[in-house]
């Protein structure tokens, strides 16, 4: 007997893969990498708007961090292990290079330790967070100095090339570039702003600012707090 239409259906059904990524945080935050990488891969995702320390956050990391990825049965954090777990499951040696992999490492692992533990967070934490974590002057501007120094070591890195490992652009750049972003935003970019010795940095950020897949994240980074803000105004208005 011929197979039923119900049964083709569902067969055919069971053949179209579905999809596994979700990602869980803001496009606002460290999310930011993470919602650029996927971009670049061109991979489809499904993205949970948390906030960090919120309800929708809690069920999928015990902190409430963000961001977070389940892909399948695995499970990570930290935006640096994310990206590079992307990289070499949906674009093998390519964002993330296969040689020289301990040059990558070493690069990644720079940038979030020196520019973004040890510089940025100490600024959000205690300036732009003083009220939870105590506002402590004196640690903010120890860690700008050391945003400085070690970011003058990623553009003598960067030398003439077009990105920070050479010539091809790579998770690093997303991860570095992110960080300069979040330092223009609290006035940290002075030292490269108006410098004409910056030259070769300030065209390195608008090359990486110019990519498809940066300007997508950024809409969705602005539609996200465009929709935000009129939630809240409408609750305002109850």
């Amino acid at each position: 007997f011929a197979p039923s239409i119900l049964a083709v259906c569902t067969a055919a059904a069971s053949l179209v893969p579905t999809m596994t990524i979700t990602l869980i945080g803001r496009t606002a935050y460290r999310t930011f990498r993470c919602v650029w990488m996927l971009e670049e891969l061109g991979v489809d995702y499904e993205q949970i708007l948390a906030h960090p320390l919120s309800k929708k956050a809690r069920p999928h990391h015990a902190l409430g961090k963000i961001p977070v990825l389940r892909d399948g049965s695995t499970k990570l954090s930290e935006s640096a292990a994310i990206n590079t777990f992307l990289g070499d499951k949906y674009s093998p040696g390519k964002l993330v290079p296969a040689t020289p992999r301990p040059h990558y490492e070493e690069t990644i692992m720079k940038i979030m330790t020196e520019l973004d533990a040890q510089g940025l967070w100490i600024h959000r934490k205690h300036e732009t967070m003083g009220q939870y974590f105590g506002t402590i002057p004196d640690a903010v501007n120890e860690a700008k100095k050391n945003f400085e120094r070690n970011n003058q070591l990623f553009v003598d890195q960067l030398g003439s090339n077009d990105y920070i490992l050479g010539t091809n652009f790579s998770a690093a750049d997303i991860l570095w570039v992110h960080c300069l972003d979040w330092a223009e935003q609290i006035g940290w970019n002075s030292s490269w702003a108006d410098s004409t010795s910056m030259e070769q940095l300030q065209r390195y950020i608008k090359r990486c600012r110019s990519r498809p897949a940066y300007q997508n994240t950024v809409v969705k980074q602005n539609s996200e707090a465009e929709d935000e803000r009129k939630r809240k105004n409408a609750r305002a208005a109850l």
